[in-house]
């Protein structure tokens, strides 16, 4: 049975913690007590406060850990990673950032870490199929489309967010890298928007986002990838109008 800390006890962190817990013993952290309150029930789980940012805390809370989860916002992910491999623990990293994860590996080997990033459900499984299907064949193009979608569409947004608010609003701010005849272009988030036909689902759009991440280095022999995400009609043009009206803004603004 292995010691398993999981940094941030969100939406999926917290379901780390569970399933987790089945076999192994999980520390679990967070900074805000209502959602370690929230796993208080579950077996096999420590609860622990954590403030991600204050590094000494960070270092003495995992030093005793197999294992580290790295499940923080995504605002938070590439430092914490860093402060992580810097401790000399291996890490699974699912947090949504902006920053390369690979630009770590020099570090990570210097302090002998295994480090495996990208590893949520999309970017995760989606590398890890594509990573089945590159070594059995010659991949010329990949299309990856996601999206967490709620069964019973709620007006206006026909959605609900099953990870981070926060990371969300990053979906669809954040610039997409796509990988186009064998070359790295970034193009709008919520561009190039198509589309698609689904049994017993109907009719829903696709988008770019920023998904591929990692990809682009490890699998840039494939000449054409890209990753969009999927929302019911009409979502589009409901976050464009957010967005022009400064709504995801990093500046503050004055109404009236």
């Amino acid at each position: 049975m292995a010691k398993i800390c999981v940094l941030g006890c969100g939406m999926v962190g917290s379901a780390i913690v569970k399933d987790l817990a089945l076999q192994h013993e999980v520390l679990a952290t967070d900074r805000h007590q209502p959602a370690l309150e929230a796993l208080a029930e579950a077996s096999n789980v420590r609860l622990q406060t954590l403030d991600v940012t204050d590094a000494k805390a960070l270092h003495s809370a995992i030093q005793p850990q197999d294992l580290v989860i790295n499940a923080v916002p995504g605002f938070l992910g590439f430092s914490t990673l860093q402060q992580v491999i810097t401790a000399g623990k291996h890490v699974v990293d699912i947090a949504f950032y902006p920053q390369d994860a690979l630009t770590l590996d020099a570090l990570a080997r210097d302090h002998k870490v295994t480090a495996i990033v990208d590893m949520g459900v999309a970017p995760g499984m989606s590398n890890l199929i594509l990573g089945y299907h590159d070594a059995r064949m010659q991949v010329e193009q990949f299309k990856c489309y996601v999206g967490g979608l709620p069964k019973v569409r709620t007006w206006p947004f026909s959605y609900k967010a099953p990870f981070s608010p926060v990371d969300v609003i990053e979906e669809y701010t954040r610039p997409a890298r796509l990988m186009e005849s064998g070359q790295v272009v970034q193009k709008p988030a919520l561009s190039d928007r198509e589309y698609m036909e689904f049994e017993r689902i109907g009719t829903l759009e696709a988008f770019n986002t920023d998904g591929l991440r990692s990809l682009l280095t490890t699998m840039d022999h494939i000449p054409n990838m890209l990753e969009k995400t999927l929302r019911y009609p009409g979502h589009v043009e409901l976050i464009q109008a957010l967005i022009h009206s400064g709504f995801f803004s990093q500046t503050e603004l004055d109404i009236n």
